[in-house]
C-alpha cells in the first residue's frame, strides 16, 4: 500500500513515493504505447482546460518567458494552444526517458527505510540505470525582463517579478524582504498588517501577495495580483509598486523589520518539518550539488539582515529591469510603465 506523485517543477521533476513499512516493492512502472493514447493524452487536455481558466498560472507562466526565455521560461502547463501532437509521441517519450532517467541525472533520497532495504530497491528496480546515458545538460539561466499581455475572460491578474538569487547562492535579505511586502493573512477574516495587505485595502476585491520563487541557479521575487475586477487589480498591483518603493527610500519601521525577519525565519524552519517538503529540499540539494538546509545556519543569517540590506535591495529592484505580466481585461489593466516599472 502506497501512494505515487510526479510534482514538476521548472527545474526538476520530482518522482514521490509513500509506502507503508514492510511493504512488498514488486514491479517498476513502464509506458506501453496504448496508454499515451488512452489514459495519457486525455489528462492533458483535462489540464490545457483548468489551465486556461487559470489566469494566475498563465500569468506566472508568461512572466517566467519574459524573465528567462528557455529553461526557467518554459510553461508549466501546456496551453490549450500548445501543439501538443508535434512532441508528443510513445518514440519520443521513452527516448527523453532512457536519456533522462540514467544514473548522472537523478538523486535517491528516502526517509523512514533503512539503508539496507534501500541498497536492495536500488539494486531491484534501478540496475537498468546504468552510467552510460549521457547528462542532461542546459545553459545556465539568464535574466532578461520584459512585459507580456494576454487576454482572458477568466479573470484578471498581474505578476510582476525582479531577478534575485538561486538555491546556489541564497540571500536570506530577500526572504525578509518577501516577508516584509507579505500579503497574506495569518488572522481569519482580516486582510492582514502586512506592507501590501495595507497597501491593497483600497482596491476592494483585489489581492496582492508576494513570494519568492527561488531555482537552482536564479530566482524570482514576484507580486502576484488578482481579482475578479480589472480596475481592481489594478490599483492594487499600482499599490504595490508604491509599496516597494516605500522601502526602497528607507520608510520602514524597526518594528516592521523585526517581524520580518521573525517571519521569514519561522517560514524556513516550518516549511521543513512535513517529511516531504525535507526530502524534496534534500534531493534538490544532492541534484544540483548544493548545501543541504541547515537550521542554524538560516537563523543565523536572517539575524544578519539590517534595515539598511532591505532598502539597498528594494532600491536595486526598482531601479532594475522587472518583468511584467498582465491577463484578463488589457482594456483596463497596465502597462508596466503605468505603475512605474522600467521593462
Amino acid at each position: 500500500m502506497g501512494r505515487f506523485l510526479v510534482p514538476v517543477w521548472r527545474d526538476c521533476i520530482y518522482i514521490q513515493t509513500c509506502i507503508v513499512t514492510r511493504t512488498r516493492l514488486t514491479c517498476l512502472a513502464k509506458l506501453i504505447e496504448h496508454e499515451l493514447a488512452e489514459e495519457i493524452e486525455p489528462v492533458l487536455h483535462l489540464k490545457q482546460a483548468k489551465y486556461s481558466a487559470d489566469s494566475l498560472a498563465a500569468a506566472l507562466d508568461a512572466a517566467h518567458a519574459v524573465a528567462f526565455h528557455t529553461g526557467l521560461g518554459e510553461a508549466l502547463s501546456p496551453s490549450t494552444t500548445t501543439p501538443l501532437s508535434s512532441y508528443l509521441s510513445h518514440t519520443g517519450v521513452s527516448q527523453f526517458a532512457s536519456s533522462a532517467y540514467s544514473r548522472s541525472n537523478f538523486a535517491l533520497v528516502a526517509d523512514g527505510a533503512t539503508q539496507v532495504a534501500l541498497s536492495k530497491w536500488v539494486d531491484q528496480f534501478f540496475k537498468k540505470s546504468t552510467g552510460s546515458g549521457s547528462a542532461l545538460t542546459s545553459a545556465p539561466s539568464k535574466y532578461y525582463g520584459g512585459q507580456q499581455r494576454i487576454e482572458s475572460a477568466s479573470g484578471n491578474a498581474i505578476v510582476i517579478a525582479f531577478p534575485t538569487n538561486g538555491l546556489n547562492a541564497p540571500d536570506a535579505t530577500v526572504e525578509v524582504l518577501t516577508s516584509l511586502l507579505g500579503g497574506e493573512s495569518s488572522v481569519k477574516w482580516s486582510p492582514g498588517f502586512t506592507l501590501l495587505s495595507k497597501a491593497s485595502a483600497g482596491a476592494h476585491g483585489a489581492n496582492a501577495v508576494a513570494r519568492n520563487l527561488s531555482y537552482s541557479d536564479a530566482g524570482l521575487l514576484t507580486i502576484q495580483v488578482t481579482g475578479q475586477s480589472a480596475g481592481a487589480v489594478r490599483a492594487a498591483a499600482d499599490a504595490a509598486v508604491k509599496t516597494l518603493k516605500s522601502v526602497a527610500s528607507g520608510s520602514v519601521s524597526k518594528e516592521d523589520v523585526a517581524k520580518a525577519i521573525a517571519k521569514a525565519r519561522f517560514d524556513a524552519l516550518t516549511a521543513q518539518e512535513p517529511a516531504s517538503a525535507a526530502i524534496t529540499a534534500a534531493g534538490t540539494a544532492v541534484l544540483h550539488g548544493l548545501k543541504t538546509f541547515q537550521p542554524a545556519d538560516a537563523s543565523k543569517a536572517y539575524a544578519g539582515v539590517t534595515a539598511e540590506k532591505l532598502t539597498t535591495l528594494a532600491k536595486k529592484l526598482v531601479n532594475g529591469k522587472a518583468s511584467f505580466a498582465a491577463v484578463g481585461d488589457l482594456h483596463v489593466l497596465p502597462f508596466a510603465e503605468d505603475v512605474g516599472l522600467t521593462v
